[in-house]
């Protein structure tokens, strides 16, 4: 790959980002066959201000990185600034990624699901909250169209996020299902200027549409109630509630009996306290 630099203050980080980026290099040019060379700028920043003055603004303020392939630059919040449960490594292989993908179609428009949706798929930052996440969107229907996900940017974090799992999983329903060489069929077609339908179609045929409508059934047969249950940790907190539930539920009881003792002693007790000057009744006299 052509040469890049890594501007950063930190040495250790430097030295980290680069072991990254050619590790990411290496996997995106197996599954694209070639990636053109070009250059690139890699910032990490430690401060919010530079963060938008390296990027340009136009960032959501979820964001913690931003690859702009155009100007062949990424940009990336230090660990220092970035508190989120993404690490440094998941960052610079899902920036570069963007980049190796818009060098591998000439730099023209690539779908927002797709684009997003490899990024994440080489970082691979997928995760139990992930997981979980787009299984609840799928249940409450709260998931969203992926020509939608071309808006990612004015998102909130929350659908954001949803936008950013469903892309995700439409990538790997993708290549499970067409495998690497229809995704690169696709890819050729959109660096030859072709219509991004007409690349599906040539590639899988199907139009993006009907290949949305297909993910959509996936998506349903792999996210439903009991699925979400028995595939997560939900479960296992489900089951660690009921033991706690059963636990103080069974000590409450406990409690309860040994106050009912205690009360039943106190109604049947022959061990009273008569007090000075009463005579204490005679056990065998009868009574009157």
């Amino acid at each position: 790959m052509a040469g890049y630099s890594i501007n950063t203050d930190i040495p250790a980080d430097s030295a980290y980002i680069d072991s990254v980026v050619q590790l990411t290099h290496d996997r995106l040019t197996r599954i694209y066959d070639r990636i053109p060379d070009d250059t690139l700028e890699i910032y990490m920043v430690t401060s919010e201000e530079k963060f938008d003055q390296v990027a340009a603004g136009n960032v959501p303020d979820w964001g913690a990185a931003v690859a702009i392939p155009y100007r062949k630059k990424i940009v990336i919040k230090s660990p220092l600034i970035l508190p989120g449960d993404k690490s440094l490594g998941e960052l610079v292989a899902h920036e570069y990624a963007h980049i190796a993908l818009a060098r591998r179609v000439g730099y023209r428009t690539v779908p927002r699901w797709l684009n997003e949706g490899l990024s994440m798929y080489v970082s691979a930052e997928w995760g139990w909250n992930d997981n979980l996440s787009i299984g609840i969107a799928v249940i409450t229907g709260a998931t969203v169209p992926l020509p939608d996900i071309e808006r990612l940017n004015s998102f909130s974090q929350d659908r954001a996020a949803t936008a950013y799992s469903q892309s995700y999983l439409a990538v790997v329903y993708f290549l499970e299902t067409y495998g690497e060489s229809s995704l690169r069929l696709i890819l050729d077609n959109i660096r030859d200027g072709k219509d991004i339908d007409y690349a599906f179609i040539t590639a899988i045929g199907t139009d993006c549409e009907d290949f949305e409508r297909e993910f959509n059934i996936y998506l349903s047969g792999r996210y439903n109630l009991i699925a979400v249950i028995f595939n997560s940790n939900i479960l296992w907190l489900m089951l660690a509630v009921i033991v706690i539930v059963g636990f103080l539920m069974h000590r409450l009881r406990r409690r309860k009996r040994f106050e009912d003792m205690d009360r039943y002693d106190q109604l049947h007790s022959t061990d009273f306290d008569y007090g000075a000057g009463v005579e204490k009744p005679d056990e065998d006299k009868p009574w009157d």
